[in-house]
């Protein structure tokens, strides 16, 4: 393997010849290398890469060369879009050729979700239609026709331009309503090249999604894989317990047995039969309610609660039970999907119920006049990872922050991954000479109430220095849009544009703009901190508002922090600290994209002067430039 990747990447190598003005970058090539072998001796590997190593190419190659000469199956997950269309697009192809430079085949293919997916079936008899209209949707229906038929489009994504939500929902491959799957199907012919390929990228979600149905049925949508790459692995504790999360309300049986009472196979049953279903329902729902009203009274007048003990659902389970074994024992065809989906309610009903899992956190949360919902969720994912992942076949993690100072322990633990081997490559770019740390000296305390009006305050003065090219992340939304309430009339007056994310909103569309117009300045928070990718001057300044702590008052986080307390343990320094850790470091690090990136992070919050623990934070820090003002913005920003 060694060998191999020396002729792939070192000096008049193979990418020499693929890529104009290659150089070898030793960082790379140590990666490499590492991860060839961890794969060929089957171990795991956690590998700390900082922007600008040449992570992604440094584990694609050697895991390409390992899957095609051993013929095995190596899934790749990302968190980002961003990073997993640049696999795609742009990294594969060139590890492709550079097997072929070695007379090998190495064959790859992404893989998504069923709803980004075209159903030939749907958008077949929607076009049939559409050939009889002259709307503007018929429009858009024979322009998505065209592009799959004769240009091979399967997704959303590959058509290039915008579909509305409520058409794509009529043509996504979600939900088919093809009994048998025709010729003509994309998921089907998606699958054949999926289980040919050595290679498969997709994203966490989907991974751990696929996981959840293994470990309920032996078998996924992914074929059986021999090794796991999670780059942005950072990210994976999160999603795997986001993905795992069961919730059941009162809605979800309602909508069930809608369906069901209105499909043809059930109107077709007798009268007699009907009634005897109708009548358990009505039992069902009655003994369902019964249990969310006892619920729901105990909360009083709070938005969630921890839930410390069971819940007596026998009863309501167990009639649940009885309307599907009688349902299923007169072999009624068609309703199968739906009882699968009833089952599984009624299971994750039960499991809520029992509270018996200590690694698992139990709350109810209320929305709107006594609309209750039932939750359950891996306070971390270590004991699911450890018996379905790790113990099963070699795990590459790789991020740019998965340790404190070099220390895997905290990310290890709470994933679940033991016996490991470790690399840590510091990331090539000039922080010493092009990157300024500022924590102002006159910040009040973050939680004091004028604190959102400082911080209005404060980007007016920034903005002075920068003239926009900034982005300001935030750890609550509505923090987020009081300061942007405040800040806007400041913008507007002099010609600034002001982008504030909100929910559902294309987070690329406003990165774009920042890299276009320089007078923009973002407004972010949750998944701005990550994959967020702006290279050169058109960013050159990060605002951090507020440290990065988890929210104590999210059900989650407080069952972390109870968990740890009755143990003895510091939930500050052994839980909420090291998380903010990780986060303030990715925020950190949306500055700096490339070697030709210059500029300052500016954190307001005024604990980085006044607690004990700001040695350590400043420690956890590329090594940079500081200050205490803002003036100093003169000294480092790009001319």
């Amino acid at each position: 393997m060694e060998e191999f990747i020396q002729r792939a990447l070192g000096a008049g190598g193979h990418l020499a010849k693929l890529v104009k003005g290659y150089s070898p970058r030793a960082p790379q090539m140590l990666i490499a290398n590492k991860v060839g072998t961890a794969l060929e001796e089957g171990r795991h590997l956690l590998a700390e890469a900082g922007t600008g190593t040449g992570k992604s190419l440094g584990y694609l190659i050697p895991a390409a060369r390992w899957a095609v000469e051993n013929k095995k199956t190596v899934i790749v997950c990302t968190h980002t879009i961003p990073l997993m269309t640049q696999i795609v697009n742009v990294e594969l192809p060139r590890v492709q050729q550079i097997l072929k430079m070695e007379r090998q085949n190495l064959r790859y293919q992404l893989v998504k979700g069923k709803s980004h997916y075209v159903c030939y079936t749907k958008l077949e008899n929607l076009w049939q239609e559409a050939l009889r209209s002259v709307s503007e949707e018929a429009k858009i229906v024979q322009k998505i026709f065209k592009a799959v038929t004769r240009e091979n489009v399967a997704d959303r994504t590959g058509l290039g331009f915008d579909v509305e939500d409520s058409l794509w929902h009529k043509i996504s491959a979600g939900s088919c309503p093809a009994v048998t799957k025709p010729d003509s199907c994309l998921l089907e012919d998606l699958k054949e090249k999926m289980y040919k390929s050595h290679i498969i990228v997709t994203n966490h979600a989907y991974f751990f999604s696929d996981l959840v149905m293994r470990r309920k049925t032996g078998n996924g949508s992914l074929p059986d894989y021999d090794a796991v790459i999670f780059d942005e692995a950072h990210e994976m504790e999160d999603v795997c317990c986001q993905i795992f999360e069961k919730t059941v309300d009162v809605n979800r049986f309602e909508a069930l047995f809608e369906h069901l009472f209105r499909r043809d196979a059930f109107r077709e049953l007798d009268n007699r039969t009907q009634l005897m279903l109708t009548q358990l329902r009505q039992d069902f729902q009655r003994k369902l309610d019964q249990v969310y009203a006892k619920v729901g009274k105990g909360m009083e007048n709070d938005a969630y609660r921890l839930l410390d003990e069971k819940i007596d659902v026998s009863d309501v389970c167990s009639t649940l039970t009885q309307f599907i074994d009688k349902l299923k024992a007169l072999n009624v065809r068609g309703v199968s999907d739906i009882l699968d989906k009833l089952f599984e309610g009624n299971d994750d009903l039960d499991f809520i119920g029992s509270n018996s899992k200590r690694s698992w956190a139990y709350w109810a949360t209320v929305h709107g006049r006594n609309n209750v919902t039932l939750h359950a969720a891996p306070l971390f994912p270590k004991v699911i990872l450890a018996s379905s992942l790790f113990n099963k076949v070699p795990v590459i993690l790789a991020s740019a922050t998965m340790s404190s100072g070099g220390n895997f322990s905290f990310f290890a633990g709470r994933v679940g991954v033991k016996d490991y081997d470790t690399v840590v490559v510091d990331s090539p770019f000039d922080y010493a000479n092009k990157t300024m740390l500022i924590v102002p000296d006159d910040a009040p305390d973050p939680n004091s109430p004028e604190f959102n009006r400082y911080t209005a305050e404060k980007l007016e003065e920034i903005t002075m220095y920068t003239g926009g090219r900034m982005l300001v992340l935030f750890t609550s939304f509505d923090s987020m849009n009081q300061v942007a309430r405040r800040f806007h009339p400041y913008c507007s007056e002099r010609g600034y544009h002001l982008l504030v994310q909100y929910p559902g909103c294309n987070r690329e569309e406003l990165i774009q703009q920042l890299k276009e117009e320089p007078r923009t300045i973002v407004f972010g928070s949750s998944s701005f901190w990550t994959g967020v990718d702006v290279a050169g001057d058109a960013l050159t300044t990060v605002v951090i508002p507020r440290l990065p702590f988890p929210h104590p008052d999210e059900p989650l986080i407080k069952a972390q922090v109870e968990l740890l307390e009755k143990a003895n343990r510091s939930s500050f320094f052994d839980y909420m600290f090291p998380k903010m850790i990780f986060k303030l470091k990715q925020g950190f690090g949306r500055l700096n994209r490339s070697i030709h990136c210059q500029g300052a992070v500016i954190i307001l919050d005024n604990r980085l002067r006044t607690k004990r623990y700001k040695g350590l934070i400043i420690r956890s820090l590329p090594k940079c430039k500081y200050s205490s003002k803002v003036s100093d913005l003169v000294h480092i920003l790009p001319v």
